[in-house]
């Protein structure tokens, strides 16, 4: 098998792995999916963080993030305020609980930054630069992708 192949291959294994939402800590994530998780990332870490703030943040549409906000809403992981100047406008916050989830994801992508910086410093600047240039072409060829199916 040629190197090529190789890369492919083993970029293959990474992303189905990425697919699996797999984490030490189930009793924090029993019942939350992905998606439910990043919104609640979201809402950690955006000021009056509203649908159209998330909707906007994530790359989905309005319609996803309220679906998405109601389940997160009856699992009581976040709750709802309006500022008292507009009445109309619904924002999201943390409950206890969602903050937890919201600390304990922040901890996984925290402990996955610090394993892939480690591997990387076992390779040069040459070396990066080229690892760089080869995932920022695959990821320009899915926004190209993404932006004609839109």
């Amino acid at each position: 098998m040629d190197n090529a192949s190789k890369v492919i291959k083993s970029l293959t294994r990474i992303q189905e792995r990425s697919s699996i939402f797999e984490h030490h800590r189930e009793e924090i994530f029993a019942g939350i999916n992905l998606a439910e998780v990043h919104c609640i990332d979201k809402i950690g870490s955006t000021n009056f963080a509203n649908v159209t703030k998330i909707a906007a943040e994530m790359g989905m549409t309005r319609g996803a993030i309220s679906k998405i906000s109601r389940k997160l809403l009856n699992k009581e992981l976040i709750d709802t305020y309006q500022k008292p100047e507009n009445n109309k406008e619904i924002y999201f916050c943390l409950t206890q609980q969602g903050q937890k989830v919201y600390d304990e994801h922040k901890k996984c992508h925290n402990q996955a930054l610090e394993e892939k910086l480690a591997i990387l410093s076992t390779y040069s600047e040459y070396e990066q630069s080229i690892i760089l240039r080869f995932l920022n072409d695959i990821n320009q060829k899915y926004d190209r992708k993404i932006d004609e199916e839109v």
